[in-house]
């Protein structure tokens, strides 16, 4: 699969395991760059997978709050 490849808001929902209404939200934002194409939205893969792994490093990072906040009341808290 090209990264040049288009994908619809649709196929972004389903990479990016979001829905179809949060995407588009990321597009009018500017987080997810996109072309119109009529009155259809393209975005290009690489986008889609540049945006994939800012959310996946992000989710690591809260994972990783959530671990030490726990740690912190599990132990620390009288």
């Amino acid at each position: 699969v090209a990264e040049d490849q288009g994908l619809s808001p649709t196929m972004v929902s389903e990479v990016l395991g979001i829905s179809r209404s949060l995407v588009v939200h990321r597009m009018e934002i500017g987080d997810l760059p996109f072309r119109t194409v009529g009155t259809h939205r393209i975005v290009r893969l690489k986008d889609v997978l540049e945006l994939k792994h800012q959310l996946d490093i992000r989710q690591k990072a809260l994972d990783a709050l959530a671990e030490v906040t726990e740690d912190l009341i599990a132990n620390h808290v009288d």
